[in-house]
């Protein structure tokens, strides 16, 4: 039996799951705690793709970077970083175009307390780590001017990846994105992924259910939700798919994988 939490548990983070811990046990990080090991399987009994699924969108988004630099784009911003595993985006980018620029952004202390010590640096280019929520979408803009190190008057690629799922509908998540690429240049470019409730429904509310359980709460949204964080914009080839057929090279799955495991939408607009 697992001892109650204590108020020091409480002021580390320790007394409950938080998606970002638990998106690192599933990618097999080392940076999380009793209870987020415990969410993890909680998700894993119900959906048991669902590492799999994580590690598509960890690829995805490296595969994406990669396509992105070959386009010129030289700034990058990730919101709601978490606890990620190597590589780090910035080393993918910085790798493919030293000089690349790279903010990262949080809410979450402790994922800006991992990121402050991990993910910063001067090596080959900038990168650093910043405070900002992605539900205040004019402050976080001013935040990231304010900061300096982006440049919002150049192209940039806003990275939303496992982010709008934790934003329930009452909080319009789609105005929200509507607002954020507002202040982003033209030719700018929104990369994100989905938990996609309609290719394997059972499977995504099994798994609401058992991050609910562990105080989580998740939003698994169909195709044409989906999608709609895209308009106004000019969707990349192949448009809307799942993560693991998004322009896949050699980081492809081994074996074959269906939709209905790896059920996650991933996408890539530019701003016109």
């Amino acid at each position: 039996m697992s001892p109650s939490p204590t108020a020091d548990d409480a002021a580390l983070g320790q007394d409950r799951a938080h998606t970002a811990r638990v998106h690192n046990y599933l990618l097999g990080g080392m940076d999380h705690y009793l209870v987020d090991r415990a969410a993890g399987e909680a998700v894993r009994a119900a959906f048991p793709s669902i590492a799999l699924t994580t590690l598509a969108g960890q690829t995805y988004a490296h595969r994406v970077t990669r396509h992105l630099i070959q386009k010129g784009v030289r700034q990058f911003i990730e919101a709601g970083v978490g606890l990620p595993v190597k590589p780090f985006l910035h080393e993918t980018a910085q790798t493919a175009a030293p000089g690349t620029r790279v903010l990262y952004i949080d809410t979450d202390w402790l994922s800006l307390a991992y990121a402050d010590i991990s993910l910063t640096g001067d090596d080959g280019g900038f990168s650093d780590c910043l405070e900002a929520d992605v539900s205040d979408p004019e402050s976080l803009l001013a935040t990231v001017k304010q900061h300096g190190g982006i440049d919002l008057g150049r192209p940039v690629a806003l990275f939303l990846h496992a982010v709008l799922d934790l934003i329930p509908d009452e909080q319009d998540p789609h105005e929200l994105v509507e607002r954020l690429l507002d202040g982003l240049a033209p030719g700018s470019y929104l990369s994100l992924t989905h938990s996609a409730a309609d290719l394997a429904p059972d499977a995504w509310d099994a798994a609401a259910d058992a991050y609910q359980q562990h105080g989580i709460r998740i939003h698994p949204r169909p195709r044409e939700q989906v999608v709609r964080f895209f308009d106004g914009l000019e969707l990349l080839h192949p448009q809307l798919t799942t993560a693991h057929r998004w322009r896949p090279g050699t980081d492809r799955p081994a074996g074959p994988v269906t939709d209905q495991q790896v059920p996650l939408y991933a996408g890539v607009g530019r701003r016109p």
